[in-house]
């Protein structure tokens, strides 16, 4: 049986891959996201609980990079939409270290994915945030686009200058926010999840072919140029059990192995 939460987070930290996002959750909270610097580092949102006085916190989530087509799928931005839906407000995080052009231009992808997901997401309370206040260019980017946005906030994750400023802004933001709306539910679905994460079968080619929700995702957000990236992907694929499965199965050096479109030589 799957439940699906109306309510994730009370607010969503949004923006493109490298933005700043999970750099800014490691510091509000006890959350310890993966922060590197190559795209799509975080594959899973990631929560945190944010305190903001003795009183009063809030929960947070970092929701993986988006990225331009992510509404269609791109990235497996549909499956991170959805929990853009489930917060009272959002913080949206863009990268003080690009140029205006570029700032403008990545402000423009997430709201048009947020837009044409479900319109109801571009009016949600915002706040917009220039990140890496430390580095001299990304003051200049706030001086800069001060005037197109009043509101605009700046923070140094590094020197922690700003953070307090949107914390209280954030909480004040989530306080007038509305509840998210409860709509009709059809009748309850029973569906039984597999218990492995995934399934391997072997085609008439000869080549295995690797299934399953956490699988894909994980190809889909692994960047394999990156060293790095690929170590990663080859650790969470032995700590699920792919490469024990494969070796059960026959699997020899040479062998191709297919992950959705993904094709990969087994060593």
């Amino acid at each position: 049986m799957r439940l699906e939460l109306r309510l994730l987070a009370d607010a969503g930290i949004v923006g493109v891959p490298n933005a700043g996002k999970s750099t800014l959750l490691s510091v509000i909270s006890a959350a310890r996201p993966k922060i590197a610097d190559y795209p799509f580092t975080t594959i899973e949102p990631q929560l945190g609980v944010v305190r903001v006085s003795d009183e009063e916190s809030f929960v947070a989530v970092d929701v993986p990079g988006l990225i331009e087509g992510a509404h269609e799928g791109a990235g497996l931005g549909d499956q991170f939409l959805r929990h853009v839906e489930r917060t009272r407000a959002l913080v949206h995080v863009l990268d003080g270290a690009k140029s205006v052009d570029e700032i403008l231009h990545d402000k423009e992808i997430i709201e048009n994915e947020l837009r044409a997901w479900n319109p109801a997401l571009v009016e949600k309370p915002t706040l917009v945030v220039i990140s890496k206040l430390d580095l001299p260019d990304a003051r200049l980017r706030m001086e800069e686009l001060a005037s197109r946005f009043p509101d605009l906030r700046g923070i140094s994750a590094a020197t922690g200058a700003g953070i307090a400023d949107l914390l209280y802004a954030t909480a004040q933001t989530i306080r007038e926010a509305p509840l998210p709306a409860l709509a009709d539910q059809p009748p309850a679905h029973i569906e039984l999840v597999p218990k492995n994460a995934f399934e391997i079968e072997r085609d008439e080619e000869g080549t295995f072919v690797i299934t399953g929700a956490r699988v894909e995702r994980l190809a889909a957000m692994t960047n394999f140029e990156s060293d790095e990236g690929l170590a990663r992907f080859e650790r969470i694929l032995a700590k699920l059990g792919v490469e024990k499965r494969l070796r059960a199965m026959g699997a020899v050096d040479g062998d191709s192995v297919r992950i959705a479109d993904f094709e990969f030589t087994y060593s």
